[in-house]
């Protein structure tokens, strides 16, 4: 076992990145007691942190002070069962929702497989305790859609916002293509360097019409969500007449600006792909700059508003489904979408 003395180290050996000497982390066992010692050195721990994501490795670790501050008394590995699924039933009262409940619980989980240690999250109990969670309390979304007035904040904030006035062409273009052709940011975006393929390319835009004012932008999605049989599917966005707000016009602009000739459809000037992380960094300082919560308007929050505004212009529920291509029984190859009227 690992004893509630060394627990505190332990965590700050998983979770922590190494600043340098040996690190060592020390696991025992009870098992013929018999003590297994496993020591990881600096570079060995750097390696096992970086397996989590900075942003998990924080809520991780922030799962596990929840979990100490509601014993208020020392811990020691492995936990109880039954203070586990006391844990669960303080979150529930704490009014956490289903989906956060389940983090904190893999985050004890993490742990403990981490020392190889028999899982007392597996067990039977705290699997339908979590599920009874799921049923009692259903996951929320709490991202909010960016709708035409916010979009107009956006658009507008990203001029204070975005020093580079390259970068600020960039994101103009980005957002209003996510907003109007119903993007998932990750389709437009990649997380990482290996997914870079992945999404939308250069040559995956075409635009059709006047040479310096076109009329149409198709974009052919190689890989999508709801793809079957790795058929693309082919957008087409018709310009509007208000080119303040026009996808089309913004599009083309920010082609003739950055004129890559391959990969991703969104790169900075010098030729390096655009990062998901960065887009979401630059949205939420317009959001905030427009006087809103950043916490509550994602990436995501375009399709969610595009699929707001569809709705409140009268568009029918298929049809908005078949807009999103969220329906996957719909075989349609070929969507055309008219620029809403920002």
């Amino acid at each position: 076992m690992v004893p509630a003395s060394a627990l505190g180290a332990l965590l700050d050996n998983v979770f922590t990145e190494c600043e340098g000497g040996s690190a060592i982390l020390r696991t025992t066992s009870n098992g013929h007691s018999s003590t297994a010692i496993t020591a990881l050195t600096s570079t060995t721990r750097s390696i096992l942190v970086a397996a989590l994501s900075p942003s998990a490795r924080s809520s991780y670790r922030n799962s596990w002070q929840i979990f100490l501050t509601y014993r208020n008394d020392p811990a020691s590995l492995p936990l109880l069962t039954i203070d586990i699924c006391n844990f669960i039933g303080f979150l529930f009262e704490k009014q956490y929702s289903s989906s956060s409940i389940v983090s904190h619980i893999s985050a004890l989980s993490y742990v403990h497989k981490i020392v190889n240690m028999p899982d007392p999250t597996q067990t039977f109990i705290v699997r339908k305790l979590l599920k009874g969670c799921h049923k009692l309390l259903p996951s929320q979304d709490a991202r909010l859609p960016i709708t035409k007035n916010i979009m107009h904040k956006i658009l507008a904030a990203i001029v204070f916002t975005v020093p580079q006035a390259l970068n600020r062409v960039l994101l103009q273009a980005l957002f209003l293509l996510c907003f109007n052709a119903f993007l998932r940011l990750g389709e437009i975006m990649s997380k990482t360097l290996a997914d870079k393929d992945k999404i939308v390319q250069v040559q995956d835009i075409t635009f059709s019409g006047d040479e310096c004012n076109p009329s149409t932008l198709q974009i052919v999605l190689r890989h999508h969500k709801s793809q079957k049989k790795n058929e693309p599917i082919t957008i087409s966005i018709q310009a509007s007449p208000n080119f303040q707000f026009c996808p089309v016009h913004y599009l083309h602009r920010y082609k003739a600006i950055f004129p890559h000739a391959s990969g991703p459809l969104f790169q900075f000037i010098n030729g390096t792909p655009v990062t998901y992380s960065y887009v979401s960094n630059e949205l939420s300082k317009a959001i905030a700059f427009a006087g809103l919560d950043p916490k509550r308007y994602k990436g995501h929050s375009f399709r969610i508003g595009a699929t707001t505004h569809a709705a409140q212009l009268g568009y029918s529920e298929s049809f908005i489904q078949h807009l999103g291509r969220w329906n996957s029984n719909v075989l349609h190859r070929y969507i055309r979408i008219k620029s809403f009227q920002l």
